[in-house]
């Protein structure tokens, strides 16, 4: 059994030989540090404002190399930007993306952060809906995933990484501005999110022609205490109705989307499940409460568990126990199918690399079908 037919296997509810492994993320630095090599690649191609060829493909490269030797299970690729894209520079180091954010780069770690917005007031965002928002069919999104499906040849199974509209939209206007026009002026809002989600809806046609097996749909709905607005919201400005209209799209191309948050997504987790109708959540947060026996026993024959060894415990435990508490993910999550092993969020810079290592070799050790933990 391949990588790809362990993961699909896994996401019918099956029992697969193992229980499949992937983060959606590798810092890499720590990609290098695996393959002891030095790589030309961006540092990350999510969130970059400046197209760059050769640095994405360093990039894909450099992934699908560090994946293979992990014997990670799913290779993930991001939207592109447009050939020859060129942002607004507001000075040196800020750039504006085509949603109106603004980031600053920093020349050390080699990344683009966001900083804000450059939007003021209402009329300069009812200007950019309607004149200025980006096309999803612009040639070259697809870059990335060409070059990862070039390098994969169907060994792995293929995933995408877009973002949420919600997330999209509060970020384009800050915390502050969105909070604010949630109460005086809710429509910008939800036509903001509407033609997000209609951006989102063409890029998931671009990248259909080519082909994937799974969305993971990023952006946080929650932090640490719960969600970020109180669930009403999310529902009142139809947030969990535009992710249904992403599964669906999803869907006809025969593949399965994942919703991922940090946070404490228990209360969410219905409104998932039943308005959105997800696939599947990630990454399901030991450190904000979210106990995954607890969510398999309640949806796991209807969500894909994608999670959830501590990140918070990769980069402050020992590898002792790292190795127990993946055992105790496996055992509470595994069982049954439906479970894909991972940290619950990404490996970043501050993770420890050996406690890592020491959770993908456990994960080999004690992720054999049966389950006998």
């Amino acid at each position: 059994m391949n990588s790809r037919e362990r993961v699909i296997k896994t996401m019918s509810f099956e029992e697969p030989d193992r229980v499949p492994m992937a983060e959606l993320y590798v810092d890499v630095n720590l990609m290098e540090q695996i393959l002891n090599v030095k790589s030309k690649a961006l540092h990350s191609v999510q969130g970059a404002v400046v197209a760059d060829r050769e640095a994405e493909r360093a990039y894909y490269e450099l992934l699908y190399k560090t994946y293979e030797k992990l014997d990670f299970d799913i290779v993930y690729a991001n939207m592109s930007l447009p050939d020859n894209y060129k942002p607004r520079q507001l000075k040196e180091d800020r750039y504006v993306d085509e949603i109106g954010r603004v980031h600053g780069y920093d020349k050390v770690t080699k990344i683009f952060t966001y900083m804000g917005t450059v939007f003021s007031n209402e009329d300069e965002v009812k200007r950019f809906l309607e004149e200025e928002f980006p096309d999803p069919y612009a040639e070259g999104r697809d870059f990335g995933l060409k070059e990862l499906k070039k390098l994969n040849k169907e060994r792995k199974a293929l995933g995408v990484f877009i973002r949420e509209p919600f997330a999209h939209v509060w970020e384009a206007l800050t915390p502050i501005k969105f909070v604010h026009w949630i109460y005086s002026n809710p429509s910008i809002i939800k036509d903001f999110i509407d033609k997000m989600t209609e951006y989102n809806l063409g890029l998931i046609d671009v990248f259909g022609s080519i082909g994937f097996d799974i969305i993971v749909m990023g952006g946080d709905l929650c932090e640490t205490k719960g969600p970020m607005l109180p669930p009403e919201h999310f529902r009142r400005l139809g947030i969990f109705e535009a992710m249904r209209k992403h599964v669906e799209k999803v869907h006809k191309y025969g593949a399965k989307l994942i919703k991922h948050t940090d946070g404490n997504v228990n209360p969410l987790l219905d409104d998932l499940t039943n308005l959105a109708k997800v696939d599947g959540v990630h990454s399901l947060d030991p450190s904000a409460g979210v106990e995954i026996g607890k969510v398999k026993e309640k949806y796991g024959d209807k969500l894909v568990l994608y999670g959830n060894v501590s990140v918070d415990n990769l980069a402050l435990k020992g590898k002792e126990e790292i190795v127990e508490e993946t055992k105790k993910v496996i055992r509470l999550a595994s069982p049954g199918g439906g479970h894909i092993l991972s940290s619950s969020n990404s490996w970043y810079g501050g993770v420890k690399l050996e406690n890592c290592l020491a959770m993908v070799e456990t994960a080999k050790k004690y992720g054999r079908y049966p389950i006998s933990l």
